[in-house]
């Protein structure tokens, strides 16, 4: 065996001792010391609960989301810079005044979207307009809020 190869395989198993050794090491701080009263059943376990406020509203809140959004077919018309979405859903506004135009940010990409159809077929559809001035436009399922409709 040439003398690399000895070489690399006794550091390897120099690291596994010193790493075994490590491993089986003690702490000697009294509060991990064995407590023979708590595991006798002696003491009656306690638990406390910190901040459930905050868990309760979280929970409260993912119930309000859930309970009041619909899975709609959107048209996205635009993704990139701020600027690059702020003139797509101007011009957007031009052609189509009446239409709801939503502008999001998902980091690290500003969103135009267009539109919440109940089918896909009415989405592309209606694609097939706004491809003719917005050639990246696409259609894409999201959960919306019901009162945005």
């Amino acid at each position: 065996m040439p003398k690399i190869k000895k070489m690399k395989i006794k550091h390897i198993l120099r690291c596994a001792f010193i790493i075994s050794i490590g491993s089986f090491a003690q702490n000697s701080d009294s509060e991990w010391d064995y407590n023979e009263d708590a595991d006798t059943g002696s003491k009656k376990a306690e638990l406390t609960f910190i901040n459930t406020n905050r868990i309760e509203d979280l929970l409260d809140k993912k119930k309000r989301m859930n309970t009041n959004t619909i899975k709609a077919f959107r048209i996205q018309i635009y993704s990139g810079n701020r600027n690059g979405s702020t003139g797509s859903r101007d011009r957007f506004n031009k052609l189509y005044p009446e239409i709801l135009v939503e502008t999001s940010y998902e980091q690290p990409y500003f969103k135009t979207k267009v539109n919440a159809f109940r089918s896909r077929l009415d989405a592309e559809r209606t694609l097939k307009d706004y491809k003719k001035h917005f050639k990246n436009a696409f259609i894409f399922e999201e959960a919306i809020a019901i009162d945005k409709l």
